[in-house]
């Protein structure tokens, strides 16, 4: 586990350069700003349910940090609210779903808002 969240760790980071290149930004602007930042690792794991629609997973919820890498297994179970309307992620095998998560749209809207650069 230690390995596995060390290599997350890498390419959290990695990601961050990314998106702070993508906005036109310098790669490492957004870590910068964001300055420390932790890291956390959850591991909830759904097996297959004969009759999912009495199962209940976790709550609808958005998510408070920077990025969120999720790594899905083979059974459905992500779901979006996309106008309104959940709907399921159909997972794709050996892939990761990166969320921008609730700190980089705030940290994005404010500098866009107050053309504020740090």
């Amino acid at each position: 586990m230690a390995e596995y969240s060390r290599k997350m760790r890498g390419l959290s980071l990695k990601l961050l350069e990314a998106i702070s290149e993508s906005l036109g930004l310098e790669k490492d602007y957004i870590d910068k700003a964001l300055g420390k930042h932790g890291q956390h690792m959850a591991i909830n794991y759904y097996p297959p349910c004969p009759e999912p629609e009495l199962t209940y997973g976790l709550p609808a919820h958005a998510d408070p940090n920077a990025i969120t890498i999720l790594l899905q297994n083979q059974v459905p179970g992500l779901q979006v609210l996309h106008d309104g309307k959940w709907l399921t992620v159909n997972p794709v095998p050996n892939t990761f779903i990166v969320n921008i998560a609730d700190q980089i749209q705030v940290f994005n809207f404010f500098t866009q808002l107050l053309n504020i650069k740090f």
